[in-house]
């Protein structure tokens, strides 16, 4: 799996990202940006309106993209609007997402990345070490500010699962840089719960699953106007791609369509799979390898492919990564290559 390590402040960051992944980049803003058409009224509007919010919230995201786009020599705006795909247009709702507690490892937290097939050649591994905020690992969309999963030098883990929600706020920020916000300013999940509630996004739902060293686990369920937290009460939580709490029923989008039982079915299981104890990683890796009826974890079906699947575990602030489906591959183990600024203090 190709890697970066990178380092100091926003625009150094992203001349060393861009420089990594400069061949790849391009075609990653062409298949998320180019040929989704985004260069038209409407998305011109929005992409201002996102630069407008991140230069608020959290301007060095732009910062660092700038970097991008000048060492991998792409168009600013094209390469915005890749990054900001998700508010000119919809994507699907598709992921899962576990944690198990009391294993050998403390809790444990599992995300599978269920999208179309041909995304997988965009992940990257990054580890990043900003001259602001936390250091963090995890795995990236080439030439992006987001965060597909990881942990923080805290010990604090993130994976999402996205949900189909009818309401948005137009001075929030994008779902996917929030992600990345979120491991880089909070060290706890009560922290990143607080920050979650006080960030506006503008579009996408999430639901939003977080463990640290201590052995918590929650879901933040977060829509652009509504948030609720579930806790990890007993020896395991889990979400699919619908919220559960009575405050977010009325912004969740459910057409009874074919991806809503979907995600329906595959809560199911995992309360199944779940059930069992005492926890062990081996049994995280076996749920992620699942195919099952109603519905498979491992997902390789006309919905979405789980192109990657990823194990953090908060307590050896340590990434585990398939890099293709988990059940025809093995999840190789991460770590930071360099000693955090905070812990090398």
């Amino acid at each position: 799996m190709r890697q970066v390590v990178q380092s100091g402040t926003p625009y150094e960051m992203g001349l060393q990202h861009g420089a990594a992944f400069a061949d790849i980049i391009p075609v990653a803003v062409k298949r998320f940006a180019l040929d989704r058409g985004w260069n038209t009224a409407h998305g011109r509007r929005v992409l201002r309106q996102v630069e407008r919010n991140l230069d608020r919230v959290f301007p060095e995201s732009l910062e660092e993209l700038h970097a991008i786009a000048d060492a991998a020599n792409v168009n600013f705006d094209d390469l915005f609007a890749y990054n900001a795909c998700q508010e000119i247009g919809r994507s699907r709702q598709e992921c899962t997402n576990v944690a198990l507690a009391d294993t050998p490892q403390g809790t444990i937290h599992f995300k599978s990345n269920d999208v179309d097939a041909d995304m997988k050649q965009f992940h990257v591994l990054q580890e990043t070490h900003p001259d602001r905020g936390l250091a963090f690992i995890g795995v990236n969309y080439a030439g992006t500010t987001w965060l597909n999963a990881g942990v923080n030098e805290a010990g604090l883990t993130y994976g999402g699962s996205s949900i189909p929600n009818n309401d948005s706020d137009w001075d929030g920020i994008p779902s996917n840089t929030l992600l990345r916000y979120l491991l880089q300013y909070a060290d706890s999940v009560d922290a990143v719960a607080d920050l979650v509630a006080r960030t506006p996004i503008m579009n996408h739902g999430l639901n939003l699953m977080f463990t640290d060293p201590s052995g918590a686990a929650i879901v933040v369920e977060r829509s652009p106007t509504r948030t609720a937290v579930r806790r990890m009460d007993s020896h395991t939580i889990w979400n699919t791609n619908h919220f559960l709490t009575d405050d977010m029923q009325a912004v969740l989008k459910n057409d009874g369509g074919a991806a809503a039982q979907n995600s329906r079915d595959r809560f199911t299981v995992l309360e199944r799979l779940t059930a069992a104890q005492p926890h062990s990683l081996e049994q995280l890796m076996g749920i992620a390898r699942t195919h099952t009826e109603p519905a498979d974890i491992c997902r390789h079906d006309e919905l979405a492919h789980s192109i990657m699947g990823y194990i953090m575990i908060a307590q050896e602030r340590k990434l585990l990564v398939s890099a293709g489906y988990p059940c025809e591959n093995e999840f190789e183990a991460f770590t930071f290559s360099k000693a955090p600024a905070a812990a090398a203090s």
